[in-house]
């Protein structure tokens, strides 16, 4: 039986993978349009890294998988951005930054495949400066389970309610939209839950099924993902109703209380004073 193996099949995903990093890269821009220091957690194979160094971000690229971080390394060198991208091994759970140490923060596609999905949200929230964001998706909408999150190793889809309950636990203020209905919603029902299917009763690596082979060469022509991608951008008018594939959230860490200077204090037990 065949299960995903992030970094094996960088392509598999063509427009669908391209079109939600170009949704969360506009949603950073629009809550932290800075050129600060980035966290991007759970990086894999770099796509998303990539692209946000080539926007002036200084872009930390983690994640679990060594081999990943090699082919993220290679992507980066030959894109020129070697010296905007640090890839670093680290766990979600447990990483291995100071407090405070991030201006923004991304994970796309992550904590539905965490058992301690609370854990790795109080991580991020904890590098993260008061006042940065922290930008991501998952999953959405427990009712559309199906063999593309078997293949993909999830162990949960999101209502919009449980992840902003999630966020707020972390002590994040987040906003949670639904997104990707209806061009989105019906290329999964159609096309790719198929694909995933075959994919996940498969045994052996991509190259040995035709089929499946083909599919990860339409993923890497340019022109269809381009052409697939204008047509899911027409779900932005129906952003927020509750029949898509995805959530999107933008998480603030509060910043931090305007501390006051306490005001002098007044010895009540003192005589008052007289007027001469």
């Amino acid at each position: 039986m065949g299960m995903a193996e992030w970094g094996a099949d960088p392509e598999f995903f063509g427009p669908r993978h391209a079109h939600r990093e170009g949704r969360i890269i506009g949603t950073l821009r629009r809550f932290a349009p800075g050129a600060g220091r980035h966290l991007e957690c759970a990086a894999g194979v770099g796509s998303l890294s990539c692209s946000l160094a080539r926007r002036g971000r200084e872009v930390v690229a983690a994640d679990l998988s060594l081999r990943s971080l090699v082919e993220l390394e290679h992507r980066a060198r030959q894109a020129g951005l070697r010296a905007r991208v640090l890839p670093v091994v680290a766990d979600i759970t447990r990483l291995p930054f100071a407090d405070d140490s991030f201006a923004s923060a991304t994970s796309a596609e992550t904590l539905e495949h965490l058992p301690d999905d609370a854990a790795a949200a109080g991580e991020l929230a904890r590098v993260l400066r008061h006042g940065g964001w922290l930008v991501g998706t998952v999953p959405a909408n427990p009712g559309q389970w199906s063999d593309w999150d078997d293949w993909g190793g999830h162990l949960r889809r999101y209502a919009a309610s449980g992840l902003r309950d999630l966020l707020a636990g972390a002590g994040l203020d987040a906003r949670v939209m639904v997104w990707g209905w209806p061009f989105q919603r019906l290329y999964d029902e159609l096309f790719l839950t198929r694909v995933n299917r075959r994919r996940l009763h498969a045994d052996g690596p991509l190259d040995q099924d035709p089929a499946l082979r083909r599919v990860a060469g339409l993923g890497r022509s340019r022109w269809l993902v381009a052409a697939v991608r204008a047509v899911f951008e027409l779900d932005r008018l129906f952003d927020g109703l509750p029949w898509g594939v995805g959530l999107i959230f933008a998480a603030q860490k509060p910043p931090e209380a305007v501390v006051l200077r306490p005001a002098r204090a007044i010895d009540r037990t003192a005589p008052a004073p007289t007027c001469p």
